[in-house]
């Protein structure tokens, strides 16, 4: 870390304990450098640091002061402790992402900007890649994978006290694609898997397509339900469990590392497979990334998948898994349903990841995203009803929103008519649990521009059908 980034964590760590509670007027920035005997370029950026991620905001000729934090909420969890195995294809709509769909605003798909891409510097590895291309980019692909992205997989990934090497990896076509081969290498149509809930809309879809049942396991704030799972793997109702563990999508939250160990425990004590969609991994907006349940998997049950989508560009379509013990199922599948995954992109991206850039944009992204994650929360707070339960994600892009007695799916249609893109929480279930929720993108700033396309114009009118249909219902 920086030293700006060192001593901003130092203030971050007294206001979480509040030796700095909200409103505390912080030194000014000269006697501060003064204090902790640094430059005042870097008292400077330490400022900023902390403004750009919410935790202390500047006041004109005042000075700087620590910021209201918003506490964390409490969500109801799913109520329904079943074991009963329910079908995808007859409680779960299909309002996932449809990329057929021709509507599309910021708030829908959960995806960070354009302006967050890094598109000079990948444009930059892609023109030094096929400067000096070999025939070999111009053959079929390995379907392991090219060993130059895997090698530089393993490096990235040691970087952050994950021991993988380059033969551990399978290089596949985005994140959904290395669920997808994980549940048809260790399950087969009509096998029940466990799921989280409530589960990201895409891998009902995917599980519903494939002709998989689910059971889902409540999560609270406190995580998962492990007494339910480990009556699951007991009595052998679940061929493999499917969950996100970091930063997760809807909700934002990020499992304790004392579940994530359990998590791995199960999986190797019961010998059933555990497939761990990490694809928001490297999005935390803490100072460290969270470690995923595969780091305590000693002995091959847990199936780790994770892609560039979420952190580069989704349109990249390059994704990985580290199968385990299921390398050879998992690589026979990847064989008989794809010939492999594009070349030049794997070379573009190895090239990417060792000239460190995809480390730094990563890095910077993750403070923008803890800013715009704190400015969607602010806006929300002010144009919602009082009642409305807003989370306060460890990670990632989204938000969960809960508001008491709204008819989420009728938002998300009223939403849709005026061109606003929204998820209802009725798609993330098989239960008709969360029909007062809804999740929204924060990948997008927000921003006043006047434009009436901008997010920020988009957002005030969602928050102005909600606020309307509330009074209807009242």
């Amino acid at each position: 870390m920086a030293l700006y980034e060192t001593l901003a964590q130092h203030f971050i760590d007294d206001i979480q304990a509040q030796r700095l509670p909200a409103g505390s007027r912080l030194p000014a920035l000269r006697t501060m450098a003064k204090q902790h005997q640094v430059s005042m370029t870097t008292a400077t950026k330490t400022y900023d640091y902390l403004q750009q991620t919410g935790w202390i905001y500047a006041q004109p000729q005042s000075g700087y002061f620590v910021a209201n934090q918003i506490e964390a909420i409490s969500f109801p969890s799913l109520n329904i402790k079943s074991i009963e195995q329910r079908d995808p294809k007859r409680f779960a709509p299909l309002n996932g992402y449809n990329p057929a769909s021709a509507l599309f605003s910021p708030l829908g798909t959960s995806m960070i900007s354009p302006e967050l891409q890094p598109s000079v510097a990948l444009q930059r590895s892609i023109k030094r890649v096929t400067q000096r291309a070999g025939k070999h980019l111009f053959q079929y692909p390995e379907t392991q994978g090219d060993k130059g992205l895997r090698s530089a997989l393993a490096k990235h990934f040691h970087h952050d006290n994950l021991a993988f090497s380059a033969a551990d990896f399978v290089i596949t076509n985005g994140c959904i694609d290395a669920v997808r081969l994980a549940i048809e290498s260790v399950t087969k149509a009509g096998d029940t898997i466990a799921i989280s809930s409530p589960c990201f809309s895409g891998l009902l879809d995917l599980l519903s397509a494939l002709s998989r049942k689910v059971i889902e396991i409540p999560i609270s704030d406190k995580g998962l339900d492990l007494d339910l799972l480990e009556t699951l793997l007991q009595q052998g109702l679940i061929k493999a469990s499917l969950f996100s563990t970091s930063n997760m999508n809807p909700t934002g939250m990020t499992l304790p590392v004392e579940q994530k160990q359990a998590l791995a425990t199960l999986s190797a004590q019961y010998k059933t497979p555990m497939i761990e969609d990490d694809v928001y991994f490297e999005l935390s907006h803490q100072k460290q990334h969270t470690l995923p349940a595969k780091y305590w998997d000693k002995e091959g049950y847990v199936i780790w998948c994770g892609s560039f989508s979420k952190t580069l560009a989704a349109g990249l379509r390059l994704g990985w898994s580290l199968p385990g013990r299921y390398f050879t199922p998992y690589l026979n599948q990847h064989a008989l349903t794809s010939f492999g995954v594009n070349g030049l992109i794997q070379t573009c991206l190895a090239e990417f990841i060792n000239t460190g850039e995809y480390r730094s944009h990563v890095n910077k992204i993750r403070t923008v995203l803890n800013q715009h994650i704190h400015s969607y929360q602010q806006f929300l707070i002010k144009h919602l009803p009082s009642h409305a339960k807003i989370s306060v994600p460890h990670g990632g892009i989204v938000l969960w929103v809960q508001i008491p007695d709204l008819n989420a799916p009728q938002l998300e249609k009223a939403a849709n008519k005026q061109g606003i893109d929204i998820r209802s929480g009725a798609c993330f279930s098989t239960h008709d649990f969360y029909h007062d929720c809804f999740r929204i993108n924060c990948g997008w700033p927000l921003e006043n521009t006047g434009d009436k396309h901008s997010t920020y114009q988009q957002l005030i009118r969602l928050c102005e059908i909600i606020n309307s249909l509330m009074r209807a219902e009242t």
